[in-house]
């Protein structure tokens, strides 16, 4: 499997030569996307007709990302004191083209060091930016950890999740209960600007939303892969199939409806990928309603809290769910919530 990341680095420091000359490539290869026969170097406008060619209608009245191939540009590591890394931009009109400073995340220096598949040059306002594409081949897993990190999808905290070693049950975690506040506030927010009918604006606090909302999640993927490394455990996923389906009620059924748990479990396989850490996924049929201790039925007298009516114990039901999880994906708890004394194989784990 080969998995890709995408570097996003800051292009600055362009004298007014430079400036002008990235814009005049980057203003013919919209005019190219538009249908008109602009200069251009040629292997990226090879590249502004294949994605014409993708789009199989007349662009939208935008501008799109400048690609550029593979082979046409390199990223080079210099003692330059102005920047550590310099990448050369193919331009029509130029001989061996231009080179401009670029400046990215110190962690993600390193990723340099893998394939790079594919450049975008993008331009907003007056910031311009270069995305690189990397790729590097996903290592298979030899064996399978014993400690597993289980973790819970719900509706208070958007992930809940325990460590499972030896047999013992340790760093409960709650995250993401911002994520419920902000998609009310935003929620809110566009009641009240659709009223005012003011539908650009609406558009724009839709962006704003979206980008807390992915910080978020984004930080809780790399929460749980870190623990995941650190305690050498794999991580166990829910399947996701038939989770909106529980929400009881109209308030409730709506807060389930906006939380971006499919998002949330790809960020997690695919940090979890990149670092080799294993995921698999099993069914959540009845962890959220099944007592971990002794396996009978128990209720949630309140969201929060889960009782069990035969063995008498009061626990956190997120926490609860999660355990359930991690002893499905050993094999103690088959998919219709019974617990048994030896681990099976019961089929319900899915390699992702």
């Amino acid at each position: 499997m080969k998995l890709q990341k995408t570097i996003k680095a800051k292009i600055f420091a362009l004298t007014k030569t430079k400036e002008a000359i990235l814009q005049e490539e980057y203003d013919n290869f919209q005019a190219v996307l538009n249908g008109f026969d602009a200069p251009l170097y040629s292997a990226t406008k090879q590249q502004a007709q294949r994605l014409l060619r993708k789009m199989k209608r007349k662009p939208k009245q935008k501008t799109y990302p400048m690609i550029l191939r593979r082979d046409v540009f390199n990223v080079r590591e210099t003692k330059n004191k102005l920047t550590k890394f310099w990448v050369k931009i193919p331009v029509h009109h130029v001989r061996g083209g231009i080179k401009v400073p670029i400046s990215l995340p110190h962690n993600q220096e390193k990723l340099l060091s893998f394939s790079i598949r594919e450049g975008k040059l993008i331009r907003k306002g007056d910031n311009w930016s270069l995305h690189l594409t990397v790729m590097k081949e996903a290592q298979t897993y030899s064996e399978s950890p014993s400690t597993v990190l289980a973790v819970d999808l719900g509706e208070r905290y958007i992930a809940t999740s325990v460590v499972i070693a030896k047999g013992k049950i340790t760093s409960p975690r709650f995250y993401g209960k911002e994520v419920r506040g902000i998609r009310r506030h935003y929620s809110w927010l566009r009641k009240r600007l659709g009223e005012r009918k003011l539908l650009s604006v609406i558009k724009r606090v839709g962006h704003a939303e979206q980008r807390k909302v992915n910080a978020v999640l984004h930080k809780i993927s790399r929460d749980i892969v870190n623990e995941a490394k650190e305690t050498n455990a794999k991580i166990v996923l829910g399947e996701l199939k038939g989770i909106r389906n529980g929400a009881k009620g109209r308030r409730m059924n709506r807060i389930v409806s906006n939380m971006p748990y499919y998002k949330l479990t790809q960020m997690i396989i695919y940090k979890a990928q990149w670092k080799r850490i294993q995921v698999v996924k099993v069914s959540e049929r009845y962890t959220s309603k099944t007592c971990h201790c002794c396996g009978s039925r128990g209720k949630r007298p309140f969201q929060g809290l889960f009782v069990c009516s035969t063995c008498g114990i009061e626990y956190n039901a997120d926490v609860n769910g999660a355990i359930n999880i991690a002893k499905r994906s050993l094999g103690y708890m088959p998919s219709d919530g019974a617990v048994l004394d030896t681990a099976l194989n019961s089929g319900e784990m899915k390699p992702c």
